[in-house]
């Protein structure tokens, strides 16, 4: 798979700062918590809340959706580090992302619009085929 062939991202995962890897470490493989209908091959973007919000990483999902004790879903995959990140108040401003970050509380689903417009306003980032 080509930097072109880089999916658009369909979700949006919500981390708190704690959970991300150090800032300048490269790709890292890791398993989250994710929506029941995530796929092998689909990218999400992880939207950091509290301190320094707005999108920082973007994360790889190379398993599908696997039920977890019960609880919920989770996938195994990788998670790229944004530096810098997309801060919350350009996504307010931007009039395809408010509606998503406006009032985000969970993991979600993106709309397309929404989708394709963080693909173009992401770096290019080669899918990672595995971890």
């Amino acid at each position: 798979m080509t930097d072109h062939d880089a999916p658009v991202p369909d979700a949006v995962l919500l981390w708190r700062p704690d959970e991300f890897p150090p800032p300048g470490s490269p790709p890292l493989p890791a398993t989250v918590c994710c929506l029941r209908s995530t796929t092998a091959g689909s990218r999400a973007v992880v939207y950091r809340t509290t301190a320094g919000q707005g999108v920082a990483a973007v994360f790889d999902f190379l398993s599908d959706a696997a039920t977890s004790d019960g609880r919920g879903s989770t996938a195994h995959g990788v998670v790229h580090l944004l530096d810098p990140h997309l801060e919350r108040a350009a996504l307010l401003h931007d009039p395809e992302l408010r509606p998503v970050f406006a009032h985000l509380q969970g993991r979600r689903r993106l709309p397309d619009a929404a989708g394709r417009r963080l693909h173009a306003l992401l770096p290019t980032i080669a899918f990672t085929v595995r971890a």
